[in-house]
């Protein structure tokens, strides 16, 4: 699966907030995994814009991360996609999470 920077810093955002054991290990490789790095925020000029407190990027600099996640990580946040679904979050949201749900049930 290929994920953007939109898509790794939207993921963190759309992981719960709590839960068991095994779901927070889960949680924190699958964080270590989609993490961007120092020298990549330093190549896309990752930073927060101070007037509108939006995070902001060169989109052109970008080069997405391609991602295996393992069966329970898989598991796990095709999970999480369906317990959201009937939340409401913003257009650009939705889109990672079908992202991230058809990837996984390829």
């Amino acid at each position: 699966m290929e994920l953007t920077v939109k898509d790794r810093l939207y993921i963190p955002a759309l992981l719960p907030k709590e839960g068991n054991f095994k779901q927070f290990n889960l949680k924190k490789e699958i964080a270590r995994k989609i993490e961007i790095s120092d020298s990549e925020r330093g190549e896309i000029h990752l930073r927060e814009n101070a007037e509108t407190k939006r995070i902001e990027w060169d989109v052109e600099k970008e080069t997405p991360l391609s991602i295996e996640f393992s069966a329970d990580e898989g598991e796990y946040l095709k999970q999480v996609c369906e317990k959201i679904s009937d939340e409401s979050l913003p257009d650009d949201m939705w889109a990672t999470v079908e992202k991230i749900f058809d990837g996984l049930t390829v």
